[in-house]
């Protein structure tokens, strides 16, 4: 059976993607990388940009996503997390 991700691994798997690309993406390599449609990460960038999570930046015409520093203290927090629920056999 395939189960779906969900809203937070969603949220996590955009941020890995934007920190994985030395902190910086378009909008178009954010929707590759994370797997999903344009139009369903309006609704997840819209949450991570109001909560700082990510940024905007304007490059000319081109607008990037970048990583905050609140966005790479909440990965490194489900990287502790993660390996605590390993540490117990629970999966996260």
């Amino acid at each position: 059976m395939i189960s779906r991700r969900s809203k937070t691994q969603i949220y996590i798997d955009i941020l890995r993607s934007v920190q994985r690309a030395n902190g910086k993406l378009k909008k178009t390599h954010i929707v590759y990388k994370a797997n999903l449609t344009h139009s369903r990460l309006e609704d997840y960038l819209d949450f991570l940009l109001s909560n700082e999570f990510l940024k905007e930046e304007r490059s000319g015409n081109q607008i990037f996503y970048t990583i905050t520093e609140r966005g790479m203290s909440f990965l490194g927090k489900v990287n502790k997390l993660r390996e605590i629920s390993e540490a117990f056999g629970l999966p996260l």
